[in-house]
């Protein structure tokens, strides 16, 4: 007897955080087992960790699958090699330390099967909440970078950067299979391109549980966001993307 169609797959990606992401890894494959038995996976994409951070098969729950990728390629590489790993009829990614409840997936595959492409998940919607503290040099650099992408990229969203999409699966190969930033910037390009496509894109509201501290460092990935963030502007303008 064949394997019943699998509905979702989730895709992790994670970077130098062993721990946090075996944790997240538990949580998460008992939430879909209970929700969506055999009819969700689970997909943790190891993005060139070093030695002893690095996930092994063993360690992660039944079922799992692991993707390590042999260097770092960037959140966008990692994630793109969980898009072309998964199986499912959707897509959703999110963050090594599930920042947000999973309880989303169900209205984020239901829109995904009615009228919308892509979902995006919104930390500002008026709907989502926050139950931990966010520091105000967070909130304004990222206040700061949204605006500096939707002007220079002629995009109009609240929130480019939240760590929750999910995609049809045909809508998520195309985008990904085009991606060419893999830095923390790729979210501001498969908008952009999602946009250019005529993809439909829904803003959800979601529940912020946990906001540990990001892999995300000004000093040492600013530079380069911003740098990405302009070479895509180039690229619009000169009708290249």
């Amino acid at each position: 007897m064949s394997a019943p169609p699998l509905t979702l797959s989730l895709v992790v990606p994670s970077y130098n955080q062993r721990e946090r992401t075996l944790r997240s890894a538990a949580a998460a494959a008992a939430f879909l087992r209970e929700r969506y038995g055999e009819r969700a996976e689970l997909i943790v994409v190891d993005d060139g960790s070093r030695p002893d951070e690095a996930i092994e098969q063993q360690a992660l729950p039944p079922g799992v699958a692991l993707v390590r990728l042999p260097e770092n390629l960037g959140k966008g590489g990692a994630i793109r090699a969980g898009v072309l790993r998964a199986r499912g009829e959707f897509v959703v990614f999110t963050d090594s330390e599930l920042p947000f409840t999973l309880e989303p997936l169900a209205t984020t595959l239901a829109w995904l099967g009615q009228d919308a492409d892509v979902v995006i998940g919104d930390r500002l919607h008026p709907e989502s909440s926050c139950e931990v503290r966010v520091s105000p040099l967070r909130r304004l650099s990222s206040a700061i970078y949204t605006l500096l992408v939707n002007h220079l990229l002629g995009l109009d969203y609240a929130d480019t950067q939240c760590g929750y999409k999910g995609y049809r699966a045909a809508v998520a190969a195309d985008l990904f299979g085009r991606l060419s930033v893999t830095s923390f910037a790729f979210d501001a390009e498969l908008l952009l391109r999602a946009r250019a496509a005529g993809y439909r894109v829904r803003r959800q509201p979601l529940r912020l549980v946990h906001d540990e501290d990001s892999s995300v460092r000004l000093t040492r990935h600013a530079p380069r966001m911003l740098a990405d963030v302009a070479w895509l502007a180039w690229r619009r303008l000169t009708g290249r993307l």
